[in-house]
């Protein structure tokens, strides 16, 4: 008994074990702008320097393409060393049963990115932090990428996935 409380009151052990991390009201503000009028292509998410708070890390501006998305994750990723999580809204063309033309539609998907290369206790972190996120900003019923590689986040397998979801 001893030794467990010990173990648990060590620091290495209570931040693996509960973030704690909290999410900044920006966050929230940020995302409803994006989600419901649009008013953004992106939003990049991170966990703060000193572990405390879910901020805002970088906002795309409306009409960006897909691709600074990208880019934006790549230069945040410094070698490949370093997490985020994404709201990104996505531009699909769907085409409606029994209309001739097809119709832009805008889907937001959360990204969870977490390279293999980061720190693991940077990538545990991020894991035990992301639901305090979904839950704040109302993300459980997105669609939902998880990605370790600047590959998973391809455009066009993307946007597959969300004309497969759309169909369902």
């Amino acid at each position: 008994l001893y030794l467990l409380l010990l173990r648990t009151s060590s620091p290495p052990y209570s931040a693996e074990m509960a973030s704690g991390v909290k999410i900044d009201s920006v966050c929230k503000t940020t995302y409803e702008q994006l989600h419901s009028k649009h008013a953004h292509s992106y939003i990049i998410f991170k966990i703060s320097d000193d572990d405390t708070t879910i901020i805002v890390d970088k906002v795309g501006d409306k009409g960006a393409p897909y691709s600074e998305f990208v880019e934006e994750i790549k230069k945040a990723n410094e070698g490949g060393k370093q997490c985020r999580y994404a709201a990104v809204d996505v531009e699909v063309s769907v085409q409606r049963q029994g209309t001739d033309g097809s119709s832009k539609l805008n889907k937001v998907i959360f990204v969870q990115f977490c390279p293999d290369d980061a720190p693991v206790r940077r990538r545990m972190l991020y894991a035990s932090s992301v639901r305090a996120l979904k839950a704040t900003l109302g993300l459980e019923s997105l669609m939902q990428v998880q990605a370790s590689d600047l590959s998973d986040l391809d455009e066009k397998a993307i946007k597959h996935e969300l004309m497969t979801h759309q169909r369902t």
